[in-house]
């Protein structure tokens, strides 16, 4: 099953879904652009052979069309919590420390602890408060211990916007 938090890979390299999401009922996944050289890229989803649909740069955004009876759990997103502690779940592995340092329209400002920051393969990984994604993770900053992720607010939008 695909859902916020499933891996996939991408030239041989493992990579993280950041949701799953509905668009004109039709199953996609959430994940970072940068990862990719641009659409019509392939990546390899449960054993599936697809490509990279579309690519919002300005969000650091791909959307991948998942086959209209593909097994996915949609991703339940809620607005952010500034200066509550949140968590990094992917099915490799948990960061449990993680605070809301800021929350804009569209990025969340996270700051870590030092010792168990996010690693490059943790791209695209769901950021939740309360069970439900607030956000996808797309750098970090080893030197201030602190991340950027896209906010749930313009991961929500795109089912009304595209």
């Amino acid at each position: 099953m695909i859902k916020a938090g499933s891996s996939f890979f991408h030239n041989g390299k493992r990579s993280t879904t950041g949701a799953v999401i509905l668009l004109k009922g039709l199953p996609y996944m959430v994940t970072v652009s940068h990862i990719f050289w641009g659409e019509g890229d392939h990546l390899t989803v449960d054993g599936m052979k697809l490509v990279v649909t579309r690519i919002l740069k300005g969000y650091d955004i791909a959307l991948i069309k998942l086959p209209p009876y593909t097994a996915v759990e949609i991703t339940e997103f809620r607005s952010p919590a500034e200066l509550e502690l949140a968590v990094l779940v992917n099915d490799t592995r948990t960061i449990n420390y993680c605070r809301v340092a800021n929350s804009g329209a569209s990025l969340l400002f996270l700051g870590f602890q030092c010792h168990d920051m996010p690693e490059p393969e943790d791209s695209g990984t769901p950021v939740l408060q309360g069970g439900k994604v607030i956000g996808m993770m797309t750098s970090t900053t080893l030197d201030t211990c602190m991340g950027i992720a896209v906010s749930s607010k313009i991961l929500r939008r795109f089912s009304t916007s595209l």
